[in-house]
């Protein structure tokens, strides 16, 4: 199912309900990392369930697997994270254009890829319901 959750001064386009996709994020600087499930998804952005926060305005690597690919070394930026009763809900904005990320050209295409096959199930998921 589709959301439309966004805010003129805040998101840039709908983001799509996410069944499966996992992402694992790792602070600029630090070695450690989270693994979380994606709520939502769009080329721009997303909102992530982890079991730690994620502080605010903070760099992050992103490896996403999910929808039959494996995307690796994205970069993004928690803009909030909020407690909920199954974690922390963590919103990122994917920045393909940081002086960070390898290859902005490849990164942001992989995002509208995966973006185009999220939709296309949300799609058929609609339809069926």
């Amino acid at each position: 199912m589709t959301t439309d959750y966004r805010t003129p001064e805040r998101r840039s386009g709908i983001r799509h309900s996410t069944d499966g996709l996992l992402a694992d994020v790792r602070q600029r600087g630090r070695l450690a990392r989270l693994t979380g499930m994606a709520v939502d998804f769009n080329r721009h952005g997303m909102a992530l369930i982890t079991d730690q926060p994620l502080p605010q305005d903070c760099y992050v690597y992103i490896n996403l697997v999910g929808y039959g690919r494996s995307l690796g070394d994205l970069v993004g930026v928690v803009h909030n994270c909020t407690s909920t009763s199954t974690g922390f809900r963590c919103g990122i904005q994917f920045r393909p254009t940081s002086h960070l990320q390898d290859d902005a050209n490849r990164a942001a295409q992989v995002l509208l890829d995966l973006e185009q096959i999220i939709k296309q199930e949300t799609l058929v998921l609609d339809s069926v319901i």
